[in-house]
């Protein structure tokens, strides 16, 4: 049983294998957080991402309390998404892996913010923080989107551990887009 804070014991705190397996059945898109900070660029793949307000333009991105990234997000107060097309399943390992310079030997592009971009992304948003909250052993990073660029081209994506693409069916039912803001 897990007691949560100021209330009653939650019944049924769930094992966090299982959890992980549970949320992998959710695809989701891969995305590359960027900063620099103190002179040093900072990069890790992210897949806890999503839009939250068009008034104002707001983004939420979750960045684990241990990495480097995300002390420099804090620090810095500006971060950029790059958000990884298909063919990126390498760069989205590099900036995976923990303790190594991702940023060695590869062709960035530096902003008017001073922040690096990725080369080649589906899409990328320049953000500044606007609002940091703990969530566990996670930072919940709310972001001021200034900035949005985007291209055509297939999304990569995460499912069950794995990376995948979206396969286009022609005869696919539109969403209705009521529910799309």
């Amino acid at each position: 049983m897990t007691q949560n804070p100021g209330t009653a014991p939650i019944e049924g705190a769930i094992d966090p294998t299982l959890f992980r397996k549970t949320m992998g059945c959710f695809a989701t898109g891969v995305t590359i957080v960027t900063t620099k900070s103190e002179g040093q660029h900072h990069g890790m793949t992210v897949n806890s991402f999503t839009s939250v307000s068009l008034h104002p333009t707001l983004i939420l991105v979750c960045l684990a309390n241990t990495a480097r990234t995300a002390a420099a997000v804090q620090a810095r107060g500006w971060f950029v998404i790059n958000i990884l097309q298909e063919a990126q399943a390498a760069l989205s390992n590099r900036f995976a892996r923990p303790n190594e310079d991702h940023f060695d030997q590869l062709d960035l592009t530096i902003n008017k913010y001073d922040l690096p971009v990725l080369p080649g992304c589906l899409a990328y948003l320049v953000c500044r923080v606007h609002r940091i909250d703990p969530g566990g052993d996670h930072m919940i990073v709310l972001g001021e989107v200034v900035k949005a660029e985007f291209r055509e081209s297939t999304p990569l994506l995460f499912f069950r551990g794995a990376y995948s693409t979206v396969t286009q069916d022609p005869n696919a039912q539109q969403a209705d887009l009521y529910w799309y803001w």
